[in-house]
C-alpha cells in the first residue's frame, strides 16, 4: 500500500453509527472546530454537532468550521463563506464513496481522506470543477492551489493538473484556468492565517493529529490516444537520456552488495535496527517522445515537471528494498504529450518474488523495476499498464555525493550531514503504446514524527541542500544549491533560502501546516523572474523528533523549469 504525506489533521477520529455497510446517513461529519458565527442551514453551529446531508454552511466575517467527515477526510470553511453538501456517501468496509459540494463564497481548505484516496472528491465552485486525489487542497472561487497530491481543475475553457505546491486561477466566463505555477508571494501564507482561529478564539478544540492515506491518482493523458497502434516488436531503441546516467553507479552499488558475504554480529544488529519503511518526497523532468507512424520518434520531446510522495520499505535482514514513487506531472505549453501521473515500484519486500534490489546498510542500498515473476511490471502510467521498463533508484552516501555535485559541476554545495534522512537519484524509462516516457529526478525520504511532537514554541536553524533536474531553454542539466531554513515554531513561520541553484539565490516563507509535520511555502528568485514553490516536512534526528528535513521543490520561470528535492538537518 502506497502512503501519502502529512496532512492537516482533525480534531478527532470519529465512527459511523449505522450498522449497514454502505454508510448514506443523515450525519456525514461533526463540526471538529467552531469559530463564531458559523451556521448549518440557519441553525448555529456548536463543536460537536453534526453535519447532515445536504447541509448548506455560512460564515460571517469573524466565522470559520472545521468538519470532519466519517471518512476523515476535513474541510475547514473560511470566513464570509458559502458551502453546501450535495452528495456524500461513504462504505467503511471498502474505503470507497463520493463527496460532492458547492463552494458559493469564500473559500475552504481540504483534506483528503479515504474517498479522495479513489479519486471520488469534487469541489465546484461558479468558475470551475475541482478534483482532489489523496491530497491537500485550498480552494476560493477564483483559485485552486495544490498543498499536497494532486488537483485537477476544469472550466468550460478548459483543464490543468495541479502537483504539490501548484497554483491557478480560475477568472470565470468560460475561460480556461491559468497555467500552473508557484502561488504569489505570501499567497499561501495569508490564506493559512485566514483558516486559523483569530486572538480570542480557540475553535473549541486542540489540534489533533495527522492521517496518512493511500494514495492513488489516475489521470488520462492530456491529448488522448493517437490514431493506430504500434507491436512491441516494432517498438524502435528508445532515444538517448536526457539527463547524465546513473546506471554505472546503481550496478557497481549493487555487485558490492550482492558480493558482499561476511556479517560481524555488529553488522547485523544494525540490519536489524534499519528495518522499516521511510517516508518522503520525489521531484524531477519528466521527458516524452511520440512514436510516428513510421515507428520513429518524433522529432523534439515533451517535457514537464514532476512532484510526488515516495514511501521506502527496508527489510534488512533479508537485504530487500522497495520503493513506491507516486508522482503527478506538470502539464504547459512544452508538455502535450505528458503524462498527468505514474506510480512506480522499485524492488520487492516479498519473499514470493525475486527481491531485483540490494542492501548493504542504512546509506547504501538500491533497487531497480519492480517485475513479477511471471514478467508483470508493477508500474503503472496514469493508472495504464506499460512495457520495456528500465530504470533505477539508488542511495546517494555523503562520499557518493560529494563526487556527483563534483562530477556535474552542481557548485561549492556540502550535500547534507543528516542522520537519518536519506536521499538520491533515480530514472526509469518505458513505453505505453506510441509514448517512450522516462522520469528523471530525485527522492528523499525520513521518518516523520508525530504531528504532536513538533514544538509549539521556540525557533531551529536547518541547514542543508537542495539539488534538481532543469530544462534551461533546451539544456538539461542537474545543479544543487545550499538551503537554509529558520523555523519559528511559535508562528508557525520558516525563512528559507536557497542559494546558488543554477545561478540563482531563492528566499521566501513557508508556513507550517496546523496540526501536521509539513510545510509548504513558496520562494522569490533573483534572475530572470524565477520562482521556487516548496513542499515539505520534519524528519526524525538523533537528538530531535524535528531534527532534520526534506521535500519537494518545483521552479519555473520564462523558458526555464526544474523540480527536485532538499534535505537539511538542525545546526
Amino acid at each position: 500500500m502506497r502512503l501519502s504525506g502529512w496532512m492537516i489533521g482533525a480534531a478527532a477520529l470519529l465512527a459511523a453509527g449505522s450498522g449497514t455497510n454502505l454508510a448514506v446517513a443523515q450525519e456525514v461529519g461533526k463540526a471538529s472546530a467552531v469559530n463564531p458565527a458559523a451556521t448549518a442551514n440557519l441553525r448555529t453551529i456548536s463543536i460537536g454537532e453534526s453535519i447532515a446531508h445536504k447541509e448548506r454552511i455560512k460564515t460571517t466575517d469573524k466565522g470559520s468550521v472545521q468538519i470532519l467527515f466519517i471518512d476523515k477526510t476535513s474541510m475547514t470553511v473560511g470566513p464570509n463563506s458559502d458551502l453546501t453538501i450535495d452528495e456524500y456517501v461513504y462504505d467503511p468496509n471498502s474505503g470507497t464513496g463520493k463527496l460532492a459540494a458547492r463552494l458559493g463564497k469564500g473559500a475552504l481548505r481540504f483534506v483528503g481522506g479515504q474517498i479522495s484516496h479513489t479519486g471520488d472528491a469534487e469541489i465546484k465552485t461558479a468558475a470551475a470543477t475541482v478534483g482532489i486525489r489523496g491530497g491537500v487542497a485550498m480552494i476560493g472561487t477564483g483559485f485552486v492551489f495544490a498543498g499536497y497530491g494532486s488537483s485537477t481543475v476544469t472550466t468550460p475553457g478548459g483543464t490543468v493538473t495541479l502537483g504539490a505546491g501548484e497554483f491557478t486561477q480560475t477568472p470565470g466566463a468560460g475561460e480556461p484556468p491559468s497555467p500552473p505555477g508557484p502561488p504569489p508571494p505570501n499567497f499561501v501564507q495569508n490564506l493559512i492565517q485566514s483558516f486559523q482561529s483569530a486572538p480570542g478564539q480557540s475553535g473549541g478544540a486542540g489540534q489533533g493529529t495527522a492521517s496518512r492515506g493511500n494514495v492513488q491518482r489516475a489521470e488520462a493523458r492530456a491529448t488522448g490516444t493517437p490514431n493506430g497502434s504500434v507491436a512491441g516488436s516494432l517498438t524502435p531503441q528508445p532515444p538517448p537520456s536526457p539527463l547524465p546516467p546513473i546506471n554505472q553507479t546503481a550496478s557497481t552499488l549493487n555487485q558490492t552488495i550482492q558480493t558482499s558475504t561476511q556479517q560481524t554480529a555488529v553488522e547485523k544488529t544494525v540490519t536489524q535496527q534499519a528495518s522499516g519503511t521511510l517516508f518522503g518526497f520525489i521531484g524531477g523532468l519528466m521527458t516524452t517522445w511520440l512514436l510516428d507512424p513510421g515507428s520513429n520518434y518524433q522529432n523534439g520531446a515533451s517535457v514537464g515537471r514532476y512532484t510526488g510522495t515516495a514511501q521506502i520499505g527496508i527489510d534488512g535482514s533479508r537485504r530487500r528494498i522497495q520503493a513506491n514513487f507516486d508522482g503527478t506531472v506538470s502539464h504547459d505549453q512544452q508538455g502535450p504529450a505528458l503524462p498527468s501521473s505514474f506510480s512506480y515500484q522499485f524492488g520487492f519486500l516479498d519473499p514470493n518474488e525475486d527481491p531485483q534490489s540490494g542492501y548493504r546498510d542504512s546509506s547504501n542500498f538500491v533497487a531497480f523495476p519492480a517485475i513479477r515473476r511471471n514478467g508483470q511490471i508493477v508500474s503503472k502510467i496514469d493508472d495504464a499498464p506499460i512495457t520495456n521498463q528500465d530504470g533505477v533508484m539508488v542511495t546517494m552516501s555523503r562520499d557518493m555525493a560529494q563526487y556527483y555535485v563534483s562530477l556535474y559541476g552542481m557548485g561549492n554545495v556540502t550535500p547534507c550531514d543528516c542522520d537519518y534522512t536519506k536521499w538520491g537519484f533515480w530514472s526509469s524509462g518505458s513505453n505505453q503504446g506510441p509514448y517512450y516516457d522516462v522520469a528523471q529526478g530525485f527522492w528523499v525520504a525520513g521518518r516523520p514524527p508525530s504531528a504532536g511532537e513538533v514544538p509549539l514554541s521556540g525557533q531551529a536553524s536547518y541547514v542543508g541542500h537542495a539539488v534538481a533536474a532543469i530544462q534551461n531553454d533546451g539544456s538539461r542539466y542537474y545543479a544543487a544549491g545550499v538551503f537554509n531554513n529558520t523555523v519559528n515554531f511559535g508562528a508557525r513561520t520558516g525563512q528559507v533560502s536557497v542559494t546558488g541553484l543554477d545561478g540563482t539565490n531563492y528566499a521566501g516563507q513557508v508556513s507550517l501546516l496546523s496540526g501536521t509535520t509539513g510545510f509548504v511555502g513558496s520562494l522569490a528568485g533573483d534572475v530572470g523572474s524565477r520562482n521556487m514553490a516548496l513542499a515539505g516536512s520534519f524528519f526524525r534526528g538523533v537528538s530531535s523528533p524535528v531534527g532534520e528535513m526534506g521535500g519537494s521543490l518545483a521552479v519555473s520561470g520564462p523558458g526555464y523549469l526544474g523540480a527536485g528535492i532538499f534535505a537539511a538537518k538542525m545546526k
